[in-house]
């Protein structure tokens, strides 16, 4: 069976329809898992923003704190809250908000406990 030109034509182009069919489907099918990962990620970047904002706002509130427990110690100067300090190793928020609480535990403790002995002290005569 001899093929007319016409007939190969139209083979042809049903095959080039049928992949360009094919290309745009798996395009949409690919664009639209790409938009969900996407919109994933920017969800899980809300939700990290505000972790930090919460982390942020409760370090300034343990810092307000301690500046109230030394406010007695005069010879202890305060510029304000420090800057992050970058070469600090990586943790979680949790590990996080532990150490700024045992830091701030330990500074109150330390500034609280007594100096000296009371019954070292001699007394004063009348």
């Amino acid at each position: 069976m001899t093929e007319t030109a016409a007939e190969r034509y139209r083979e042809l182009t049903a095959l080039a329809t049928a992949a360009g069919k094919q290309v745009r489907k798996h395009e949409r099918e690919t664009a639209e898992r790409l938009g969900e990962q996407v919109a994933a990620g920017e969800q899980r970047k809300e939700e990290s923003a505000q972790v930090r904002d919460e982390l942020v706002a409760e370090v300034k509130q343990r810092w307000t704190a301690a500046m109230q427990v030394v406010w007695d110690e005069r010879w202890l100067r305060s510029s304000g809250v420090p800057a992050p300090d970058r070469s600090a190793p990586d943790a979680t928020p949790s590990e996080s908000r532990v150490a700024v609480h045992e830091a701030f535990e330990a500074l109150r403790d330390a500034v609280t406990k007594p100096r000296l002995p009371t019954d070292f002290l001699p007394r004063r005569r009348k």
